[in-house]
């Protein structure tokens, strides 16, 4: 069965996402031009909220959900499917 959510999955995610999307779509940028994955509480400068990652992670995340019950869905005869609505 596979894995619950884990860093490595993250990593993954940004890794994959990096061939076509532009590091500033899916980082945060400090003043002094750091990139990263998420603001850390010690952090005090100006902080912005990216949107231009939200349907990347919305579709990694979906993926990665469909492919973690579709092993339970065909025990039970049914389909886990992406996109669904």
């Amino acid at each position: 069965m596979k894995m619950l959510w884990k860093k490595e999955n993250e990593h993954d995610f940004f890794i994959k996402s990096l061939n076509f999307a532009t590091p500033e779509q899916l980082f945060y940028t400090t003043s002094d031009k750091k990139f990263y994955a998420y603001w850390t509480k010690s952090y005090s400068d100006a902080k912005t909220t990216l949107q231009s990652r939200n349907s990347l992670i919305g579709n990694y995340t979906e993926k990665w959900s469909t492919d973690l019950f579709s092993e339970i869905a065909k025990q039970l005869d049914v389909f886990s499917v992406q996109g669904a609505i």
